[in-house]
């Protein structure tokens, strides 16, 4: 089930819930590319569909904790390094690409 966007406010860094879907997409695509895997890779390691991790990496939803679990599990990094996402005191993040 999909959930819509709200406009919560992260509240540690400010950041809108869709911002945080945003970079998390980028994070994780960034990490699946670094491990040299496919979406399709990807989804068979994770037992994902390809069209939900699609929907992540582009930012259109925010996965629950389970999900971001089995995505780290699968890229082989810790959940909190996929999830670890650090803003700049000029809001742009400062670990990932753009």
């Amino acid at each position: 089930m999909e959930r819509k966007d709200t406009p919560l406010r992260h509240q540690e860094n400010g950041l809108s819930t869709s911002e945080l879907a945003r970079k998390l997409g980028r994070k994780l695509r960034y990490l699946r590319a670094q491990s040299g895997l496919t979406q399709a890779e990807l989804s068979t390691r994770t037992a994902m569909g390809r069209g939900y991790l699609s929907k992540i990496e582009n930012g259109k939803i925010l996965p629950r904790y389970l999900a971001l679990v089995r995505l780290a599990t699968g890229l082989g990094v810790s959940p909190s390094e996929l999830v670890r996402i650090e803003v700049r005191s000029d809001g742009n993040s400062s670990n990932e690409p753009e």
